[in-house]
């Protein structure tokens, strides 16, 4: 009795999990960072545009003066970084929440593990089976493991990538 009560308490969530990720997620090709975040575009063209009239400026000075202006060019650089990188990690963290939400969540809501209790994506049990680093979190959504199966044909290298990225922010965060 207990052997088929385990085996039913195993493939339930997995029927679940199948019919939540199935034809829905295959279905639907997920948006690329170019329609989930145009800003990122405009970032990206004005950081040049800036760089450019920066180091037009520079030439400028140097021709009249004959001396370097390194003043000129330092806080462009630093300017375009805090224009860029917030962006870039604001659409990366949404599309790897959505991706989480499409394939992870049926059986990991919550950061929990429906499948093995105690094998959750909270910190504490992450860092206790050496998953707390992006590498181990890609190579097994990749590959799978037990009763999680492989997502390298299903999504891609980008999307596993920030896959990973969302679940170890929301471990950092404690779910």
């Amino acid at each position: 009795m207990r052997k088929i009560l385990s085996i039913v308490f195993l493939v339930i969530p997995l029927l679940f999990f199948t019919y939540a990720c199935g034809e829905e997620t295959q279905a639907t090709e997920a948006p690329r960072i170019e329609q989930i975040a145009p800003a990122v575009r405009n970032a990206v063209e004005k950081a040049k545009t800036a760089v450019e009239t920066a180091t037009s400026k520079v030439a400028e000075a140097v021709k009249v003066t004959e001396e370097p202006v390194v003043e000129a060019v330092e806080p462009v650089e630093t300017e375009v970084v805090v224009a860029v990188a917030p962006v870039v990690m604001a659409a990366s963290h949404e599309e790897g929440a959505q991706l989480f939400k499409q394939n992870c969540a049926a059986c990991h809501a919550g950061g929990g593990n429906l499948v093995a209790a105690n094998k959750t994506l909270k910190k504490e049990a992450l860092e206790k089976y050496d998953m707390y680093s992006k590498e181990a979190i890609v190579y097994q959504v990749t590959n799978g493991k037990n009763a999680m199966p492989a997502f390298g044909k299903r999504l891609s290298s980008e999307q596993i990538e920030s896959l990973a990225g969302y679940v170890l922010a929301q471990a950092d965060k404690g779910w």
